[in-house]
């Protein structure tokens, strides 16, 4: 007899965009090899009128609850549950008895999480083996979103009980799945967290090549920075020796008499001011190199901390290494020695008389062990003496 396969999976809105995609084969999958896009079209929803975007129909469910608190960005607003068998199951069923069975699938369903919560219940006869993916909003008897009131492991339990004695009464040979022992390793995996573990591994791979990006990166980007500071260093010494050029020369200015003392003093006010000019262009250009060399040296101090952290990498790299070489090596050699006749036996008599002393010590040490049991009490009548 076949067994019940039932999957419950708990998503947040930022699911649902997919979720729905996927259900609806909105889009052609190319990550998962076991849809044959040919027969999609015979896949069809039990739940009417079909839903066509699950996002607006559960935030209206949700507005109907008029809940007094908002609800988190972070909340479970959908449950799904993935009902199924196996491939012989399906194979003995005429196509009728596969849609009663989902049929009776639903309604049981239906009534466990309250009709009007449902969302869809989409079959799947696209894919290896037929299934129904039955959403619904987490609505609890009094009216909470809160799917872990509804999915305790006690209703779970009873869920995966329950539900193959309906389908049985129906008429269906369907027992219960095999109920997983806590802390035991999964049988097998659906779809969808094949998919999880696939991308959890490609994610752990990603982040590693962005750290070595990022430390690559990080080399460029300095190196970059220090030509870049090291262009605009040589900019303001340049500016500044301008600026030196033009303090130090000695613009004379013309004898002033009562006839042109305007022009000379104009002229020499203008001269003034440029030096005054030039005095506090070489003041800032003087504090933007001290910045830019402060930062250079921030950036080497950087580079040095980074160049003796690889250094430690390589070397402890090179000492584990060279340590695994060293067992290696002695293992080999171990082998060897031990394979020769004479010495194999010289090695298995060393054995032996090494567990033969082993057990003489532990003879020794039970035996004194025994004797301080038996021994007498030890009375001593004569004075007693107290130190003062």
């Amino acid at each position: 007899m076949s067994y019940l396969v039932l999957h419950m999976d708990k998503f947040k809105r930022e699911s649902l965009r997919g979720i729905q995609s996927h259900n609806r084969r909105e889009r052609r999958s190319h990550s998962n090899p076991d849809i044959r896009h040919a027969k999609s079209r015979e896949n069809y929803d039990l739940h009417q009128p079909a839903v066509r975007d699950y996002a607006r129909a559960v935030q209206a469910r949700i507005e109907a609850l008029n809940l007094p608190k908002a609800v988190r960005k972070d909340a479970v607003v959908l449950c799904g549950l993935i009902v199924t068998s196996d491939l012989p199951f399906f194979a003995r069923l005429p196509p009728e008895e596969q849609r009663r069975f989902f049929e009776e699938s639903r309604d049981f369903l239906a009534r466990f999480v309250g009709k009007e919560n449902v969302i869809s219940a989409m079959i799947h006869m696209d894919e290896k083996t037929p299934h129904m993916h039955f959403l619904h909003v987490p609505v609890t008897l009094d009216g909470r979103l809160n799917a872990n009131a509804i999915y305790t492991r006690e209703s779970l339990r009873r869920l995966q009980s329950e539900m193959p004695e309906h389908l049985q009464a129906c008429g269906f040979h369907i027992e219960r799945g095999v109920e997983q022992v806590p802390g035991a390793r999964r049988i097998h995996l659906n779809t969808r967290e094949f998919k999880q573990e696939k991308e959890e591994r490609e994610r752990i791979a990603a982040d590693n090549v962005k750290v070595l990006r990022h430390a690559l990166d990080t080399l460029y980007a300095a190196n970059e920075l220090e030509e870049h500071l090291k262009g605009k260093i040589k900019g303001y010494e340049k500016q500044a020796r301008e600026a030196e050029r033009y303090l130090s020369r000695n613009e004379e200015l013309p004898e002033a008499t009562l006839f042109n003392f305007k022009s000379v003093l104009a002229q020499a006010k203008r001269v003034i001011a440029e030096q005054k000019r030039a005095l506090a262009e070489k003041a800032i250009l003087e504090g933007r190199k001290e910045i830019v060399d402060g930062l250079l040296a921030d950036r080497n101090r950087e580079l040095k901390k980074l160049a003796l952290r690889i250094d430690r990498l390589l070397q402890e790299l090179e000492e584990v290494k060279a340590q695994k070489n060293k067992t290696e090596g002695e293992a080999r050699t171990f082998k060897e020695f031990i394979a020769q006749p004479d010495e194999k036996l010289r090695f298995e008599q060393f054995l032996a008389d090494q567990q033969k002393e082993a057990r003489r010590v532990e003879m020794e040490r039970q035996k004194r062990l025994a004797s301080l049991k038996t021994a007498p009490a030890f009375e001593d009548n004569g004075p007693s003496f107290s130190p003062r």
